[in-house]
């Protein structure tokens, strides 16, 4: 080290400093991109869980729905037969 010059040693602690610089920048990298995961794999576990609720509102709706067709058809049948007894006074 003694045999550098001063230019030389100038230019050699920019260069340490920019290792260490790129170092802690690729650390900082790294640990965002772990964040990143973790939080990729927990916004999926969400998306599953609202798509597994989505799916049971659905499969309700829809027995509702038949549920509902079934009661109004009881109903109209209902309403027929209350009007052939009246029609029959």
């Amino acid at each position: 080290m003694n045999q550098l010059t001063a230019f030389e040693r100038a230019l050699l602690a920019q260069f340490e400093t920019l290792v260490s610089t790129s170092e802690t920048s690729l650390e900082a990298s790294e640990a965002t991109s772990k964040q990143l995961r973790t939080l990729s794999e927990t916004v999926r576990k969400r998306l599953d869980k609202i798509e597994q609720k989505q799916s049971e509102i659905e499969h309700f709706q829809a027995q509702l729905l038949r549920s509902f067709n079934t009661q109004t058809e009881q109903t109209m049948s209902l309403v027929q037969q209350v009007n052939a007894l009246l029609k029959e006074r």
